[in-house]
């Protein structure tokens, strides 16, 4: 969340073909819930998402709730546990994440190594997370997810709202010879990014605001309260 949460809503098909990028297609557009989601084959062949929207918040709230992974699967969608394996610092850690696959689907499960930098001037958070290479044990209850990329973003925008996108492209493991598997990933491309994004707004409005100390991307750390400075 940092980016992990994010991160495991990625259940996308084996890349088949590398080169440039096509196009974005809107997929999805939620007028009620000012959400918009496009997808794209990307360079690497991997169907990958993108979604939009704008939510009525603090900074310090987007962070109090990507670093309550206990409360993860509340809002993430099909995120079934997140747990903190590894700190490095106040911005970076590594989480074991466990995404739950209808049956008769495996649970799939990956390693993300999530970062969270800001920009000292637009003060836009950036969370981050990358499937890593096995540092915790396999578990024969979960196909590990070979490859993981995700972001989310918030930009603080002039009129007290914050910008949130969050795209992400992954490949969810397993034979992808199963009509099943391949089912279920066409209907996640869009489904996962939407209902994930609805449940953040939806769960934020709940949290009170929690002040967060920040450190921005160079290394210096951003005064408290600093993330107010758009309101």
């Amino acid at each position: 969340m940092s980016l992990r949460f994010c991160v495991l809503l990625v259940s996308l098909l084996h890349p088949q073909w590398a080169g440039a990028a096509s196009d974005w297609e809107l997929k999805v557009a939620d007028s009620e819930a000012d959400i918009q989601i496009f997808s794209r084959v990307n360079e690497q062949g991997y169907p990958e998402f993108r979604g939009v929207t704008r939510v009525q918040s603090r900074l310090s709230g987007f962070v109090a709730l990507f670093k309550d992974l206990e409360r993860m699967p509340e809002w993430a969608f099909r995120v079934r546990k997140a747990e903190r394996l590894k700190v490095i610092s106040e911005t970076e850690s590594y989480v074991h994440i466990v995404n739950s696959l209808p049956l008769p689907l495996y649970d799939r499960d990956v390693i993300v190594h999530s970062t969270i930098t800001q920009d000292a001037r637009t003060l836009q958070l950036t969370f981050r997370g990358s499937g890593v290479a096995d540092i915790a044990p396999r578990d024969d209850r979960y196909v590990r997810m070979p490859v993981v990329e995700s972001s989310w973003t918030f930009t603080p925008l002039a009129d007290g709202m914050v910008e949130v996108v969050f795209q992400g492209h992954g490949d969810p493991g397993g034979s992808l010879s199963s009509v099943f598997l391949a089912w279920f990933v066409r209907l996640s491309i869009n489904e996962a990014p939407h209902q994930t994004m609805l449940n953040m707004k939806k769960f934020l409005a709940r949290l009170a605001p929690v002040a967060q100390d920040v450190v921005a991307a160079d290394g210096h750390r951003a005064a408290r309260g600093r993330d107010d400075a758009a309101d």
